[in-house]
């Protein structure tokens, strides 16, 4: 007997750039709004420390990346957002979506956080927020993270969020210098 073939159809799935208030931060969609607060952390040395590109310089370099990330947003698999103080309105980091796969049910979070506002919990509340919307209001059964492996505080915020090291990416990333160095891969699952 023939075993008939079933035909999964993926939800429709979107990710879009609405507005997601919470008690620390609030995540509003990336425009040229914030463009003064995202350059002000985006030429600060520290945030590059584990990135392969060098700091900002001028108001026009922050305005380019921040269009690309704007252009990103704009494609059904993609979209990024400021970090927001919630008290004061200030950008104090982006976060984003990319690489969604329907099929797969899976997602890839980057993020950056103004090194002036480490250690203050904005990266997990600002993470917790879109994990509640990605598994809950979503259905999404996956996201993965990759950071450079020398960056602890990446790996152990992304671990106090129930995110588990999956493998190393050797040589992944490579530095201006032309040095290579590897990256973590961490995902957490919906059942998590």
């Amino acid at each position: 007997m023939k075993q008939e073939e079933t035909i999964c159809t993926p939800p429709d799935i979107v990710l879009t750039g609405n507005r997601f208030q919470g008690n620390l931060v609030t995540l509003e969609p990336v425009s040229m709004s914030g463009l003064a607060d995202f350059h002000e952390y985006s030429m600060l040395p520290a945030l590059y420390e584990h990135l392969e590109y060098s700091p900002f310089r001028t108001i026009a370099d922050s305005r380019a990346y921040l269009e690309k990330l704007i252009q990103r947003s704009s494609a059904p698999d993609a979209q990024y957002w400021f970090i927001c103080l919630s008290e004061s309105g200030k950008v104090v980091g982006s976060i984003g979506l990319h690489s969604l796969d329907v099929p797969r049910a899976t997602v890839e979070v980057g993020y950056g956080v103004s090194p002036e506002y480490w250690g203050r919990g904005i990266f997990s509340a600002a993470c917790t927020i879109l994990i509640d919307r990605i598994f809950q209001d979503l259905g999404l059964h996956r996201i993965v993270a990759r950071t450079s492996a020398a960056n602890i505080s990446s790996i152990k915020g992304l671990e106090k969020l129930r995110f588990h090291q999956e493998g190393v990416m050797r040589d992944y990333y490579r530095s201006l210098n032309g040095h290579w160095f590897d990256a973590v891969l961490m995902a957490r699952l919906s059942t998590d």
